[in-house]
């Protein structure tokens, strides 16, 4: 009889926990990250609450707090699929299409950065934006950890590349499928390309040091649509860069 009420005991412990766990609050900050699993365009869904990815960032501008996440998510998928580099030049948004290019500016010291948006988030009331380690470096962020910003969509879908095909349907196009703040890691992703079989050169932005990886030349901006197509489905931030 003792055995028998100590196994049930034993039970019940085991119970207990098991129900206590299913109850544990969900993780607030920057874990809100791996909430999310939008996808491009649409709408997604985080702890209860839909958000909607716009078509287009032409034209965006917004005020409000920046935050940014760090080494507990270095090497991590972004909502994207890429890997989450800490040092990189890249941005968390909650509604913008992936690939845009914002300029992000400290309202307080006036710095500003370059970063391309290839996640979702933050999930945290009153924030609007999270950046890397080292765009929070360069906006002087990384003490306070968070700062008024202004943020402004310069590139990326629906943007230079589309308003110039409509200008010239000939000329010179590339689909640009990554952009890096380590050299070596757009090397890399560059050598991949090369082994599918795709032209690919690097670019160097001069004004924020991001590395981009460009597959091209085309000189039709419809063959540079086609090879878009063709490469979304691996890289589904990629747009079509017009330059030379």
């Amino acid at each position: 009889m003792r055995v028998l009420i100590f196994s049930l005991c034993i039970a019940c412990l085991i119970s207990l926990v098991g129900c206590g766990k299913k109850h544990i609050a969900s993780p607030q900050g920057y874990s809100t990250h791996t909430k999310a699993k939008p996808k491009p365009a649409g709408s997604y869904t985080v702890w209860g609450k839909k958000y909607k990815t716009l078509a287009s960032s032409h034209g965006f501008v917004q005020y409000g707090k920046a935050s940014w996440y760090g080494k507990k998510f270095h090497g991590r998928k972004t909502a994207n699929g890429e890997r989450y580099d800490m040092y990189g030049m890249t941005a968390a948004h909650k509604n913008l299409p992936f690939g845009t290019v914002l300029r992000v500016t400290n309202m307080t010291n006036k710095r500003s950065v370059i970063v391309r948006v290839n996640d979702r988030g933050p999930f945290v009331e009153g924030r609007i934006i999270d950046l890397t380690h080292s765009a929070a470096k360069k906006l002087d962020m990384i003490g306070p950890g968070t700062a008024q910003v202004k943020i402004e969509a310069i590139g990326g879908p629906g943007q230079t590349a589309v308003a110039s095909s409509k200008k010239n349907k000939n000329g010179t196009f590339y689909v640009q499928i990554g952009s890096f703040g380590d050299k070596f890691n757009a090397q890399t992703l560059k050598q991949q390309v090369i082994r599918d079989g795709r032209s690919c050169r690097l670019q160097q932005d001069v004004r924020s040091s991001i590395w981009k990886v460009h597959v091209g030349p085309y000189f039709t901006y419809t063959a540079a649509e086609r090879a878009k197509k063709s490469l979304k489905n691996k890289f589904t931030g990629a747009f079509i860069y017009a330059g030379n």
